[in-house]
């Protein structure tokens, strides 16, 4: 196996073998021929650039004329950089203030809409409630009318039925009844017919007796149809209907009226 070729090198035979070459370096010490010019480029190694020395331009004088000129560009230029410049800073300025007052009075003028808008809203909100309170306090206002009412007819059916009772149980009753009627009397002086309920006009007989009241000219007559307390004076053209129960109502209705008063202050 090992003196097999491999494949894929390359041997040399023992008579294909070639020595190599020296090759030394080249010789720069040797004087190099200056004259001459065959070269690959055809340069001559000899040749040396030659520079001129540069002139120098004769400053040139301005005459007043040029030196007007240049102030005016001058100027000109200054004059436009400047009122480019102050343009700018005027428009950036002037926008800004311009910007903030129209903000200011934007926000004042809406404000001032706002609230005047704002301000008949209310109002409309205002009246629509007012409307509704009215229509709930016209109702009240009956109920309470009917209630009050109610009331006054509840007392003045009890304080008939305390007044009866009292007025036959306490004979004094009749007699401070028949003491006020005769005092309400436009005229004294005249014959009195007094016309009472018979029990009412017995108590009367019995308290003041038959010569007391000849003395006083009253004549008693007694009337079924009128009620313990109710006493009708007739003197000449006169005439008083003293009826318990106007009575008690009158009372009743002063001292409603009375409260009413008190609850409105």
């Amino acid at each position: 196996m090992s003196g097999e070729r491999k494949r894929g090198f390359l041997r040399l035979d023992n008579d294909s073998e070639a020595q190599p070459k020296k090759w030394g370096l080249p010789d720069y010490g040797a004087e190099v021929n200056k004259e001459a010019k065959d070269t690959a480029m055809n340069y001559d190694p000899g040749w040396v650039p030659s520079f001129d020395e540069p002139v120098e331009e004769a400053p040139v004088e301005l005459t007043d004329a040029d030196i007007e000129n240049i102030k005016q560009s001058a100027y000109q230029e200054g004059l436009l950089q400047g009122q480019e410049a102050g343009f700018k800073q005027g428009y950036e300025k002037g926008k800004e203030q311009g910007l903030e007052e129209g903000h200011k009075e934007g926000l004042e003028s809406g404000q001032t809409e706002g609230l005047v808008a704002a301000q008949e809203q209310i109002d409309q909100q205002v009246q629509t409630f007012v409307g509704l309170a009215n229509q709930f306090a016209q109702p009240l206002e009956l109920m309470n009318a009917q209630v009050e009412k109610q009331l006054v007819d509840m007392v003045l059916i009890l304080v008939k039925e305390v007044v009866h009772v009292e007025a036959q149980t306490n004979p004094q009753v009749i007699l401070d009844s028949l003491k006020q009627s005769v005092e309400a009397l436009p005229v004294s002086g005249h014959a009195i017919t007094l016309k009472l309920h018979p029990e009412d006009a017995e108590i009367i007989r019995q308290s003041y007796g038959e010569k007391e009241l000849d003395f006083r000219n009253w004549t008693l007559h007694t009337e079924p149809a009128l009620n313990r307390g109710d006493v009708q004076i007739e003197a000449g053209e006169s005439s008083v209907n003293y009826r318990l129960e106007e009575r008690v109502r009158s009372v009743i209705s002063s001292f409603c009226g009375s409260n009413r008063h008190q609850g409105g202050e």
